[in-house]
């Protein structure tokens, strides 16, 4: 993993190859999930898909998934669609697959196929649930729920929440989102 985070492709490779040939080492899902984000990150989408199609156990979606995010950030257009109508193939019911695939049609200015994506997700999954989570202050569970502004507090809170992304702006560590 962290050859991936330093960009040390050649390293990655040196590694795998010495796991394998060296000692031995059958890779496993974890190990092909390294060198597919290794890959992936350094823009090496279509050797990222060979290792893939040649592992010798299953891929799981997460690995496709990966590749398409890769897609998105190198701007891979025909390389994401095709491992974006895979994933939504494999698991029809997973909405991020649709929307990660929409926004590479997104960032290509591709406006109809975004359409055209979201609304074939809107067909096929009934509902969204949305994202939630519980924190207890002083002894009282408070539970919060994805754009709800029901919460006594939610005003509070979404100051709170400006002010905190303020500060990351400026003290650049905000990520790219686009």
């Amino acid at each position: 993993m962290a050859c991936s985070r330093a960009g040390l492709v050649d390293e990655g490779r040196y590694y795998f190859k010495l796991m394998m040939d060296g000692y031995g080492i059958e890779p496993e899902m974890e190990h092909y999930g390294c060198m597919v984000d290794l890959l992936a990150r350094a823009g090496l989408v279509e050797e990222a898909v060979r290792l893939i199609e040649g592992m010798a156990v299953a891929p799981d979606p997460v690995m496709w998934a990966t590749l398409l995010d890769a897609c998105k950030l190198h701007g891979f257009v025909a390389m994401g669609e095709k491992i974006g109508n895979k994933l939504i193939e494999l698991d029809p019911t997973h909405d991020g697959h649709y929307l990660q695939l929409a926004g590479i049609y997104a960032k290509a200015r591709k406006w109809e196929d975004v359409v055209r994506i979201r609304g074939l997700m809107n067909e096929r999954i009934a509902s969204k649930v949305a994202g939630w989570s519980l924190i207890e202050v002083q002894g009282r569970v408070h539970r919060f729920v994805a754009g709800d502004r029901e919460h006594e507090c939610s005003s509070d809170i979404y100051k709170m929440l400006g002010t905190i992304g303020l500060r990351i702006t400026e003290a650049g560590l905000l990520t790219e989102t686009s």
